[in-house]
């Protein structure tokens, strides 16, 4: 019991402070009248290694895929969320052999031309892959706690709440080297093949001298068809992050999947 609530603690500072401004929770499928109790503590067990297991295949049962890839970079100079847009990305990805490349469409709904390359604050693919390292690699040795029934997309999923300590984690903040911090936040994971489905957290421990004072993402995933089969691919993610006086936000979709 002392273990959960040591876990769970995270979890209740995160909800307060990090969900404040991002794109909004899921909605709690706790008042659903078709909603099944909690598992018993063997269930949640069984789950969270179903969960475990499934994260740690993503990266080698990705496809290869082409896809159409949207990006957003805003900026809040005064941290009052008053968000002006500066640049709006469209590339196209295809995605091969583990590899990724970028053709830069337009930008701004200007044309690009042969040379043009995509903007630094283009979001990679290669984020998504990322943070399943962060959380679900063994060296992580994140701690995680079944936590509620929730809705995802219409899919019911397990909500489970992870931390992963800085001494274990391998997430950076900052550009360059960075420094390294933890991890805490929430994973959402599909009912019937526990499959991630979303991931919103935030780095913990950034001391409150470093420029960069907070750094939160949501992060989703979805079955998507491409060809004759359907696999878990990257959907979108929401970036934001506080920097000095003002604060970023950098958002990107991936649509239209198909074979390269």
């Amino acid at each position: 019991m002392t273990r959960k609530l040591l876990l769970l603690a995270p979890a209740l500072f995160l909800s307060a402070v990090f969900f404040k401004g991002l794109s909004q929770p899921p909605v709690s499928a706790a008042g659903q009248l078709d909603a099944p109790l909690p598992p018993d503590e063997a269930g949640q067990k069984k789950a969270i290694a179903e969960i475990i297991a499934k994260a740690q295949d993503f990266e080698k049962n990705l496809p290869d895929f082409a896809c159409t890839q949207f990006s957003h970079h805003s900026v809040d100079v005064k941290a009052t969320n008053q968000w002006k847009t500066i640049e709006t990305i469209n590339e196209q990805l295809v995605f091969s052999k583990g590899q990724a490349q970028y053709k830069l469409v337009a930008v701004n709904g200007k044309k690009a031309g042969e040379n043009d390359k995509p903007p630094a604050s283009a979001v990679p693919v290669s984020e998504f892959i990322k943070v399943m390292h962060e959380i679900f690699d063994p060296s992580a040795k994140a701690g995680m706690v079944w936590t509620n029934w929730e809705s995802v997309r219409g899919h019911r999923v397990h909500m489970i709440t992870f931390v992963v300590t800085q001494e274990n984690s391998q997430v950076t903040v900052g550009k360059s080297k960075g420094i390294q911090t933890g991890l805490a936040g929430y994973i959402y994971a599909d009912a019937d093949t526990y499959a991630v489905l979303r991931v919103v957290a935030a780095p913990t421990g950034i001391p409150k001298t470093y420029p960069i004072q907070s750094v939160t993402f949501d992060i989703n995933y979805d079955f998507a068809r491409v060809g004759d089969k359907v696999y878990l691919l990257p959907l979108k993610a929401d970036f934001r992050q506080k920097e000095g006086k003002g604060q970023i936000w950098d958002e990107v979709e991936l649509k239209d999947f198909r074979k390269p």
